[in-house]
């Protein structure tokens, strides 16, 4: 099993915005053993108004809300949204070296520019299936796509592959 899940990580609203979606939020806290989310994000999540906010207040209620000690660098703040580079910096100054991001321009700088390990909400469902935690990917996917959330089709496709189904 994929080492990274071991390690708390630090998240964005994405993949909680699509857990959520799917009922799913508490996948969250039982694959990772810390789940690190920047005020920034907490704040983007509490803006929006959803059916899923239950579902998204009780995911923050257990997860670990941290401040940032200073602003994300200027570059960041330039190209990703607040959130996104509040994520990147958190992991940066927290010494955390993992970050939970579903957007592909987010995760390809937290990659390359940042030498970050990235996952995505399709790694963590695949990691909670490994774990018996779920017992199919299929129906999680297609809740999020139900609830709005975009996932394109080789993603699906990918991510239905490593799960075996």
């Amino acid at each position: 099993m994929d080492d990274f899940f071991a390690h708390p990580v630090v998240c964005n609203a994405g993949p909680v915005i699509a857990l959520a979606r799917a009922g799913m939020g508490r996948l969250l806290h039982e694959v990772f053993p810390r789940v690190l989310v920047p005020e920034t994000v907490v704040a983007e999540l509490q803006e929006k108004e959803a059916g899923d906010a239950d579902e998204i207040a009780r995911v923050l209620a257990v997860a670990e809300i941290v401040s940032l000690p200073a602003p994300p660098e200027a570059l960041l703040l330039h190209e990703l949204d607040a959130g996104e580079a509040a994520v990147i910096h958190s992991a940066m100054t927290m010494g955390t070296g993992r970050v939970l991001l579903d957007d592909r321009k987010a995760r390809r700088i937290a990659a390359a520019a940042y030498n970050l390990e990235v996952r995505g909400t399709g790694a963590l469902l695949i990691a909670a299936k490994a774990r018996g935690l779920i017992t199919q990917v299929r129906p999680i996917l297609e809740a999020m796509r139900g609830g709005g959330y975009f996932i394109g089709a080789e993603l699906m496709a990918e991510c239905l592959r490593r799960a075996g189904e």
